[in-house]
């Protein structure tokens, strides 16, 4: 019984170490490039629903972006861990008192995004994998 738990988890492991490498392949095009950008329209995704918390509504532009592209926003990112150990995440405003000039930067253990929204509908996510 035991031998078969542990074959259970190292199965469920590989799948999903697999899982973060095709999500990774397809966010650089098979490795083609170490960055790059996403546009996405803030209507399609519920990002009201974290109020005020710029960290949170940047995750899940991240995770909604992950989903356009073929992987699996909850499942292929840890948001958690990054390279370097625990993750980072903040959100700056860059210009004081100009709410339009928010940059949120996101650790994962995928990469780091930068993510930024425009005055009407859409945000911009930069995406740089880890090397």
């Amino acid at each position: 019984m035991k031998l078969l738990s542990i074959l259970a988890t190292l199965v469920f492991s590989s799948y999903t170490f697999a899982s973060k490498e095709m999500c990774l392949a397809k966010l650089t095009y098979d490795y083609a490039l170490d960055s790059r950008s996403f546009k996405v329209d803030t209507d399609e995704i519920d990002i009201l629903s974290h109020d005020n918390d710029s960290i949170a509504q940047a995750i899940e532009i991240i995770r909604a972006t992950l989903y356009l592209h073929g992987c699996d926003g909850d499942n292929d990112i840890n948001f958690g861990k990054g390279a370097h150990g625990r993750a980072k995440q903040v959100c700056n405003t860059m210009v004081s008192g100009r709410l339009a000039s928010e940059v949120c930067y996101i650790e994962s253990d995928l990469g780091y995004f930068f993510v930024t929204k425009d005055l009407q509908t859409t945000a911009h996510i930069i995406f740089n994998r880890w090397d």
